[in-house]
């Protein structure tokens, strides 16, 4: 990035500070930039902080509009109707490396530099993303669906290192997040648990009812679909040996309890989908964030992806199903209800 016009991502936090300190290696002007969500002011504070130890200028952009419009409210709607979604793949697509993203370019910025763990490389189909070095902090699951054409103006400094090396570079350099602890993978929640956030938003949502087995048989009771996702083991009736929800249905007011698996599937079908692979062929797929990666044949269909996975998985409704070769990213979609034949 030398020569470069920079801003930088700075959210407090030690990631974004180290990716900060090797901006300013090669650029020849780095501004701080941090959004604010309407979350957490101290994380702006903090941000300031960081900015003021790097001798660089630093500004806050107000983008709580955005993310309510965004993020927060089809987070409520799709655990209301059953569903689990990822917010931090929203986030990224259209506020982090989105909006963030066309504000500094508007602005004569160059290039935009985050503290991501992931990597961007050259494909003979162009750039994409790819994993991280650092298997365990990697977040290319939460950045399938960031455009492509995006990444020639992205830089992620930290795809390359561990945590433990990033860590020991903040303070070698004497920054104040050296030791400031990691942030929640879902910012907003603030210590809560979705069920309960979503409760606090739409009470009608979340009302008690039946959890059922396969046979559709009373087994005992939920505290309200907001709380439940398909896979999930905790709540659940005890005596009847291990339970995993399997289905969510807001529809009737139910929740679908059995074996793993009456959770378990080989056939996901993922829709609003993005693909940079071939129309057809083998994948490795990811139904969760921390899940290992499933060998796979991927046929798409327009926005449609039709997935036959190797092994069996519990996929939620409304989590991504993220498609790699190797470790570059291929695609992706949001997972459905709807099951293949």
């Amino acid at each position: 990035m030398s020569g470069d016009r920079v801003w930088v991502a700075l959210s407090g936090g030690v990631d974004s500070a180290v990716a900060a300190a090797y901006a300013l290696e090669g650029a020849t002007e780095v501004t701080g930039v941090t959004l604010d969500f309407g979350i957490d002011g101290h994380s702006l504070e903090a941000a300031a902080e960081v900015a003021a130890s790097l001798g660089i200028p630093h500004r806050v952009i107000d983008v709580r509009a955005a993310f309510e419009d965004h993020v927060i409210g089809p987070f409520v709607r799709a655990y209301a109707e059953g569903s689990t979604p990822n917010p931090c793949i929203v986030c990224n697509e259209h506020i982090k490396l989105g909006l963030l993203l066309a504000t500094a370019r508007a602005e004569g910025a160059d290039r935009l530099v985050t503290g991501h763990y992931a990597r961007i490389v050259r494909t003979p189909g162009g750039l994409a993303i790819a994993r991280a070095t650092d298997a365990f902090k990697d977040q290319s699951y939460f950045l399938y669906r960031v455009d492509a054409n995006s990444l020639e103006y992205i830089d992620f400094p930290l795809g390359t290192f561990s945590k433990g090396e990033v860590r020991a570079r903040a303070a070698r350099l004497g920054l104040p997040a050296a030791e400031r602890a990691d942030s929640q993978d879902v910012c907003f929640l603030a210590g809560t648990t979705a069920g309960a956030f979503v409760s606090a938003r739409m009470p009608e949502a979340c009302v008690p009812g039946p959890i059922v087995d396969a046979e559709g048989r009373r087994i005992g009771t939920h505290q309200g679909v907001c709380h439940y996702t398909v896979g999930q083991r905790k709540g659940l009736p005890g005596g009847r040996g291990p339970l995993f929800v399997s289905e969510v249905d807001p529809v009737h007011d139910t929740v679908r309890a059995g074996s793993r698996a009456e959770c378990e599937t080989t056939q996901v079908v993922a829709l609003d989908a993005v693909w940079g692979g071939a129309d057809e062929g083998g994948a490795q797929v990811c139904v969760r964030a921390r899940s290992a990666a499933v060998p796979a044949r991927v046929v798409r269909s327009g926005p449609r992806l039709d997935i036959t996975l190797d092994e069996a998985v519990c996929a939620a409704p409304g989590q991504a199903a993220v498609c790699y070769d190797g470790d570059v990213v291929v695609g992706g979609g949001m997972i459905v209800k709807e099951r293949i034949g």
